[in-house]
């Protein structure tokens, strides 16, 4: 989408600005992501002024990460990214051809992701 930004550090930026004052550890479970990887994500967004951490009131153990000014602006520019690109590819079609594509969408995530999907069924 001509981001600077590569898809682990748009998880992250969105996931804070949707989930505001969360620990590394609950950004961390909520993307399944490796805790160094994002330790590294963290500290690259911290330089560049994206995200700032805190000490939260209620444990001061606790370390709080939330997105900065820069990083809300950030956060609303990919949002308007994404959903432009969405626009220009699915746009142009009906609502009755949109519910056509979502229908076979699903039924090629059943078939995709169903534990079943290994096994060998014959196709007539």
């Amino acid at each position: 989408m001509g981001s600077p930004f590569g898809l682990p550090e748009i998880r992250v930026i969105q996931d804070i600005y949707l989930h505001p004052n969360r620990s590394a550890n609950e950004i961390s479970e909520e993307l399944n992501m490796d805790k160094g990887y994002l330790s590294r994500l963290l500290k690259n967004l911290e330089r560049q002024n994206y995200i700032f951490r805190s000490i939260c009131k209620e444990d001061a153990r606790r370390g709080i990460i939330s997105l900065t000014d820069s990083g809300i602006s950030v956060y609303h520019e990919l949002d308007n990214s994404a959903n432009q690109s969405v626009n220009d590819i699915y746009g142009h079609l009906s609502e009755a051809q949109i519910t056509t594509l979502i229908s076979n969408m699903e039924e090629i995530c059943s078939l995709v992701c169903s534990p079943t999907s290994n096994s060998q069924e014959s196709v007539d």
